[in-house]
C-alpha cells in the first residue's frame, strides 16, 4: 500500500439525506427487545438510531465480495480485506425527532498505517455530520480498520478494570437480532448473516455482531440508568463478538456526569469500552 496515495482520499466527502420515521423508529425498537409502540411526529427519537440513517445505497454489481460498497469511491482503495468498526467520538448537540429529514455530511478526516501484531493495519478516520433544518445535531469521529485475514483468531483475554458494578444485564446474541440490525441499516457486510461466508472466507467461529448495535446498547444502558440524553459517547472495540453468546453489559458511575461501560464476554473478557458523558 502507498500511504501517499491513499491519503489522497483525505477530504473526500459525500453528502445523503434521510427521514427519521415511525416505522423506522418501531423497527429500530423492537431489534432491542423494546416495545415498539405508536411513535407520532414529534415524538424524540431513540439514542443510537442515528447510527441507521443514510446509510451507502450501492448496487448489488456494485458491492465487493465481502458485500460492502467497492473501495474507491468515498472510502479509499485500501487492499488489505478485512474492514472493521473499531470505534468512535460522538457529540449529541440536541435531540432528533420523529419525521425529521436530516442530512448527513460524510468527510475522510486522516488515514494511517501502523503495525499490528497481526501485521499491517490501516486506519481511516472518518468524520459525519448530522443536520436537520441547516442546524447541526450529531457530529462524530469514526475509525475504521482494515486488516488482512488471519486463520489464527486467538484473542488475548482482556480483563476489566473493576471488580464491581453499579449496574449489569445480559443479552443473548441471537443472529435474528443481528439480521434485524442489518436490514434497518442497509448493511450488507456478510459476516453479519452469512454464516458460511464467515467462517470459511473470513476464518471467524461464528457470525460477527454489529460494533454499532454493540454501542447502542452500552449508550441505552447508560441513559436508562441517568434517566437523561447523553452529550458525549466514546467508545472503541476491543475484541470480536459473536452471534449465539451471552454479551455482559456492565456500568461503572464514576460522577453524575460520567459513567464508564463495559461489554464483555466470556471466550474474550472486554469486548467494548466507552464513556458517556452527561
Amino acid at each position: 500500500m502507498n500511504i501517499e496515495e491513499l491519503k489522497k482520499w483525505i477530504g473526500s466527502s459525500e453528502t445523503s439525506e434521510d427521514i427519521i420515521t415511525s416505522s423506522l423508529e418501531q423497527r429500530f425498537r423492537a431489534t432491542l427487545d423494546i416495545d415498539p409502540g405508536n411513535p407520532k411526529t414529534g415524538d424524540t427519537a431513540s439514542s443510537g438510531i442515528h447510527w441507521t440513517l443514510a446509510p451507502p445505497v450501492y448496487k448489488h454489481s456494485d458491492l465487493g465480495k465481502d458485500s460492502h460498497p467497492k473501495k474507491g469511491g468515498f472510502l479509499p482503495p485500501i487492499t488489505l480485506p478485512r474492514r472493521m468498526w473499531a470505534g468512535c467520538e460522538t457529540d449529541f448537540y440536541s435531540k432528533l425527532y420523529i419525521g425529521d429529514k436530516v442530512t448527513k455530511i460524510s468527510t475522510v478526516d486522516d488515514i494511517t498505517l501502523k503495525e499490528g501484531r497481526s501485521g499491517k493495519l490501516c486506519f481511516v478516520k472518518a468524520k459525519y455530520q448530522f443536520y436537520v433544518n441547516n442546524k447541526i445535531k450529531i457530529k462524530e469521529f469514526h475509525n475504521i480498520v482494515y486488516r488482512d485475514i488471519n486463520t489464527n483468531q486467538n484473542v488475548q483475554k482482556v480483563k476489566l478494570p473493576f471488580d464491581t458494578f453499579d449496574d449489569e444485564k445480559s443479552i443473548y446474541t441471537h443472529p435474528t437480532i443481528m439480521f434485524r440490525y442489518s436490514a434497518i441499516t442497509f448493511n450488507g457486510h456478510r459476516i453479519h448473516y452469512d454464516y458460511p461466508y464467515s467462517i470459511k472466507e473470513e476464518f471467524y467461529p461464528d457470525l460477527v455482531f454489529h460494533g454499532p448495535l454493540q454501542a447502542t446498547l452500552l449508550l441505552n444502558l447508560s441513559e436508562t440508568n441517568a434517566k437523561k440524553k447523553v452529550k458525549k459517547f466514546i467508545h472503541k472495540g476491543v475484541s470480536p463478538v459473536f452471534a449465539n453468546m451471552n454479551l455482559k453489559l456492565k456500568l461503572k458511575r464514576h460522577s453524575d456526569k460520567e459513567y464508564h461501560l463495559f461489554s464483555e464476554t466470556e471466550t474474550n473478557g472486554m469486548a467494548m469500552e466507552a464513556i458517556s458523558y452527561f
